[in-house]
């Protein structure tokens, strides 16, 4: 621990209780304080009403490394939510409010934001839309309006009708063009939002006839490309998404969104002879890697004795360029493995057995346990010698 951690406690802290701070100097706020162990500002208005609470870590791990004068903005941002109007109390008071966003998916599971899977790696949330800014809504304002969560999505899913219609007219006048087109949100839209509206994709693709890539890259920047037999222009468009979404205050997701041929919503893959397969897979584990790891790092600061090892997704690349990922399997004990290309099964004597996912879960029956986004898989000590003998006769063939 440095001298400044121990006069002024951790970064975190610091943050946190500057935080509290500005949320204290809002008039509407009687009180404020920062709560360590959860990484929140709890805060009371003025007249009494319900405690509030103010999440830190996405704004936190945003303005790490960041300038002075940014991290203030960004504080200034989260003070500006206990400004905000109390949440309307009755369901016909707020359901025009209503509003799903795209998100990456929390890293706590118990996480209190009304959030529901969208995607292999991204998440749904709900928020009620304000002339100033966004709130999240919270499984305790559900039950405060006495609606189901799908009914709930299903009004804000509706909400967005006259923004899907401004963007069908866009997909109507498309012109040959191979680079995405770019939507920009001023906050009112909720354009990034648009591939999770039931029909969009489906509709977007039958208008151009050619299946959509909708590249939510941040919370404020949409591009829309399309599937085509040029291999170079599909490429290009991975590449500005990626450099897009490395540059974005608020990151969401590299990989595109699309919907198959049963009009599912889904991350887009290609098979592994397709001509662009390298830069699909690039964008997946790039995805992959960042839902995963705050994933991990929150399971293991909570883990208690006894409670499974949360194993961590690597990524490794090979000297030809291929991309996988991996999770090891220790021997012993019980561990919670993230979904990988590989299993890794480290042996005592240094060596390294590798075998494909798949083989691995058609030989032991790996089912998600409840409770994981993205999936996490209850493994305990390693399978019967016989078993270990043909996985290992798996991993020569492969």
């Amino acid at each position: 621990m440095g001298i400044a951690e121990r006069l002024f406690g951790s970064a975190r802290d610091r943050f946190g209780k500057e935080v509290a701070a500005r949320v204290r100097a809002v008039d509407s706020v009687a009180r404020a304080d920062y709560d360590p162990e959860t990484f929140q500002v709890v805060y009371q208005g003025a007249q009494g009403a319900e405690p509030a609470v103010i999440n830190l870590e996405t704004v936190f791990r945003e303005t790490r490394g960041a300038s002075s004068a940014a991290r203030k903005t960004a504080i200034g941002r989260l003070a500006d939510i206990a400004a905000l109007p109390p949440t309307p109390e009755q369901w016909d008071d707020v359901r025009a409010a209503l509003r799903p966003v795209l998100r990456p998916i929390p890293a706590d599971p118990q996480f209190e934001i009304v959030s529901r899977p969208a995607a292999r790696y991204l998440s749904e949330m709900l928020v009620i839309d304000t002339p100033s800014a966004m709130r999240y809504a919270a499984d305790s304002d559900l039950r405060r309006w006495g609606v189901s969560r799908d009914e709930a999505f299903a009004t804000a899913h509706r909400n967005m009708a006259r923004t899907v219609t401004a963007s069908l007219d866009e997909a109507r006048r498309r012109t040959g063009s191979t680079q995405p087109a770019r939507h920009t949100d001023n906050g009112d839209a909720y354009l990034t939002s648009l591939p999770l509206v039931d029909g969009w994709l489906a509709t977007i693709g039958r208008i151009t006839g050619a299946r959509p890539l909708a590249f939510s890259v941040s919370n404020s920047t949409l591009l829309l490309a399309y599937e085509t037999p040029d291999t170079g222009a599909v490429t290009e468009a991975f590449a500005i998404a990626e450099r897009e979404w490395r540059q974005a205050a608020r990151p969401i997701s590299p990989a595109p969104i699309t919907v198959d041929d049963d009009g599912n919503v889904v991350l887009y893959t290609v098979p592994e002879d397709h001509p662009a397969h390298a830069a699909v897979k690039h964008a997946q584990i790039l995805l992959a890697m960042d839902a995963y790891g705050p994933q991990t790092e929150h399971l293991r600061g909570i883990a208690g004795p006894g409670d499974p090892f949360p194993a961590a997704l690597k990524g490794f690349r090979s000297p030809e360029g291929a991309e996988v990922t991996a999770a090891s399997w220790a021997d012993e004990e019980t561990s919670l493995l993230p979904d990988a290309d590989l299993v890794l099964f480290p042996k005592k004597d240094g060596d390294l057995l590798m075998v494909p996912w798949a083989a691995v879960a058609d030989e032991v029956g790996l089912t998600p346990a409840e409770g994981y986004h993205p999936a996490r898989y209850r493994v305990g000590s390693w399978p019967d010698p016989d078993v270990m003998e043909r996985l290992a006769k798996l991993a020569a063939e492969a």
